[in-house]
């Protein structure tokens, strides 16, 4: 995966604006570095990100690999320290009695950030996110609490569907063909990059909120009024933000990918149609031979 397929993913799936909820994403690039691993190696490879709470022992899991994009989800400085999570640095923003104008730069830029999440592929992470914000604004000890059971990914096996439809995209020679088999191609590609998105930020969320309560815990009651108060209308921004019509470009995204959820693949519906014409065209070939005899 080069720098361009990076770029031109991450801004399909809203990074940019994602980073300043959860932070930097770092699921492309550790996927690059295991696909390369596992090229050399040629082990298969699952996406696991928490090895802590899995069942199996390291000794009984039979893969050669797994993926752990965040050994700890409030990021570290060079120092063994820790940086503030950027949702904390937005609801300390929130405060018109302090500076109104920035108050008012924070709402507007908290609102073009949320509508840009919500026209891209990530969408359906507004969801999580107004969830965890909620928790820790109303009931502090309700939002202190583990991450879900991580998501383990087959990436290996994903790969190889993907190395097999290449091999066919190459050796088609009908349109139709061709097309159907970038869709499956695609629809997996994207399925892959929501999985690993997804998993992160599940596992990323807890621990953002928990650390800005720790703040919270050291603050002044009026700052720490101010933060919930932050906390509050974030959530409600997102909550409020309506859901928009994307382009037809995006939605075709959109679509594909959740086929690829749901193991539709165009390939085999044209390949079924396919046949299903050739069937038709010989039994009508057949029938006018009987007919002039």
């Amino acid at each position: 995966m080069n720098d361009d397929a990076i770029r031109f993913l991450s801004n399909i799936f809203g990074l940019q604006s994602l980073k300043y909820y959860v932070g930097e994403i770092t699921f492309f690039n550790e996927l690059c570095s295991k696909m390369e691993t596992q090229s050399r190696c040629g082990g298969a490879l699952v996406c696991n990100t928490n090895i802590a709470t899995s069942g199996d022992s390291p000794s009984n899991r039979t893969v050669t690999s797994l993926w752990t994009p965040l050994k700890s989800r409030v990021e570290r400085t060079h120092r063994g320290g820790t940086t503030a999570p950027p949702l904390l640095e937005k609801c300390k923003a929130f405060s018109p009695l302090v500076d109104k104008s920035r108050y008012l730069v924070a709402r507007q830029q908290t609102r073009c950030e949320v509508k840009s999440i919500s026209q891209s592929l990530s969408f359906g992470l507004l969801e999580n996110i107004h969830t965890a914000i909620l928790n820790a604004s109303e009931n502090e000890k309700r939002a202190i609490r583990n991450a879900p059971p991580a998501r383990r990914i087959d990436i290996h096996s994903m790969l190889q569907d993907i190395k097999a439809l290449q091999t066919k995209i190459d050796a088609a020679v009908d349109d139709d063909e061709q097309r159907a088999l970038e869709e499956d191609a695609t629809g997996r590609v994207l399925w892959i990059c929501w999985c690993g998105i997804l998993s992160e930020v599940e596992q990323r969320l807890p621990e953002i909120v928990n650390y800005i309560l720790r703040e919270g815990n050291l603050m002044t009651p009026q700052r720490r009024d101010r933060l919930h108060q932050g906390l509050q209308e974030v959530g409600e921004i997102i909550k409020k933000t309506p859901h928009v019509h994307v382009d037809d470009d995006l939605a075709h995204l959109r679509r594909i990918m959740l086929d690829a959820e749901a193991d539709i693949s165009k390939y085999q519906l044209w390949h079924t149609a396919r046949l299903a014409d050739l069937s038709r065209d010989a039994s009508d070939f057949f029938r006018c031979d009987f007919i002039d005899e």
